[in-house]
């Protein structure tokens, strides 16, 4: 059972204030063709978090607020809960933003808004919020995707953008996929899950070893599986690497696999033990990550391995276009994760990329936020509207983005 009093609890509203976010590139002057910086207030309510920020076009992260909600009775997000939670956390939150960058809510141009995709309630509760601000303070909306936010934002964040064509890796807890960006609105899906996303793999496979209930489970998996590595003396289990030399992630095999493994072993289970199991899992879970940069990132030159099999490839539309990329970006809740991190990076080395530059947003910017809303307004100011008859997406495919 749970209370409406209890859901709407705040953890804390953080304001991410990143001073070294706040210079200029020329290379993306042309957003602002005035003297003054146009700002733009961004919204996200997808999933738990409520999240504001102001960004400027030349830019400047003037705030970025979140707050969070507390979920433990429920092991695991409730998603009326989180509405509800949204309901109390988020006139806060964006009074928060405001504040922060010591703006009136007369100054910014313009209100970003995630659409989709994400929990309907949820989204419900931020778009019916950017509305009717947009309509008291007669300022245009700009509709979000989420997960193109999340692919966009090294533009914002990085001193060396990546340039156009490049490939972009979007885990989180509700999606896993592998996409080719050839625009701000121009994406192709190479790769993308047949069932569960890995984020909701860490956090199920944390729940199952017993790690209590955090707002980043897979944070607190991370730092158990890091004991393992750093010093044990078991021998850590091996776990399936579904969909080897296939365009498709699957990770529901993977989560039951552990689950069974806990089970069977479930008496005799120490500290060491769960470590070690954490270990494997996540090992396992990058093991596909990996499988798919190399059937895009392999150089072409490479046509067999040493026992004469040829290597599994995803085609792409031009002919050598996978030579020619240059920048993996890596992003969404997952991305944060240090031993993946390391991983990944480890990999295209092995592959012969190493000219592949990896980036990834700061640590703040990869879990959800505003900023990356308040960005992606920026970059689709064209689109800018005041249709307010547009609802919650809660499917919403990144290949399907207005132009």
């Amino acid at each position: 059972m749970w209370s409406i009093a209890s859901i709407g609890s705040r953890r804390g509203c953080r304001i991410h204030n990143l001073p070294g976010l706040a210079r200029k590139r020329p290379s993306l002057r042309t957003l602002s063709s005035a003297a003054k910086p146009r700002l733009i207030l961004g919204i996200e309510t997808s999933c738990d978090d409520s999240c504001a920020s102001v960004v400027a076009s030349d830019r400047t992260i003037l705030s970025s607020a979140v707050t969070k909600q507390d979920h433990s009775s429920f092991a695991g997000i409730h998603p009326l809960a989180a509405a509800l939670g949204h309901h109390t956390n988020l006139p806060s939150t964006i009074a928060a933003a405001l504040d922060e960058a010591s703006i009136q809510a007369s100054d910014f141009d313009a209100i970003a808004v995630t659409q989709g995709p994400g929990m309907a309630s949820s989204l419900g509760v931020g778009l019916t919020a950017a509305k009717t601000l947009s309509a008291v303070l007669r300022k245009p909306l700009i509709y979000v995707h989420h997960m193109q936010a999340h692919a966009l934002t090294p533009l914002l964040t990085e001193a060396e953008p990546p340039q156009f064509p490049f490939l972009v890796l979007l885990i989180s807890g509700g999606h896993t996929m592998l996409v080719l960006a050839t625009s701000v609105t121009e994406f192709r899906i190479l790769a993308t899950t047949s069932d569960d996303s890995i984020g909701d793999a860490f956090d199920k496979v944390a729940r199952d070893l017993g790690i209590p209930w955090t707002s980043a489970p897979g944070a607190a998996l991370e730092a158990l599986a890091a004991k393992h590595a750093a010093a044990s003396s078991i021998d850590a289990p091996t776990f399936p690497v579904p969909c080897k030399g296939q365009p498709a992630f699957s990770y529901s095999g993977l989560k039951a696999a552990v689950q069974r493994h806990i089970e069977a072993h479930q008496a005799a289970l120490n500290d060491a033990g769960k470590s070690a199991i954490a270990h494997a899992f996540q090992s396992a879970a990058c093991a596909q990550l990996e499988d798919k940069l190399s059937m895009v990132l392999r150089p072409s030159s490479a046509i067999e391995d040493a026992r004469g099999r040829k290597f599994p490839r995803i085609a792409l539309e031009q002919p050598g276009l996978s030579d020619r990329i240059t920048a993996l970006v890596c992003s969404g809740g997952v991305a944060s994760n240090h031993f993946l991190r390391a991983r990944l990076r480890t990999h295209l080395n092995t592959l012969g990329r190493r000219d592949v530059q990896l980036q990834f947003p700061p640590l703040s910017l990869c879990t959800d936020n505003a900023a990356m809303i308040a960005w992606v307004g920026h970059l689709i100011y064209h689109q800018r509207t005041t249709d307010y008859s547009r609802h919650a997406t809660p499917k919403w495919s990144i290949q399907d983005i207005p132009r």
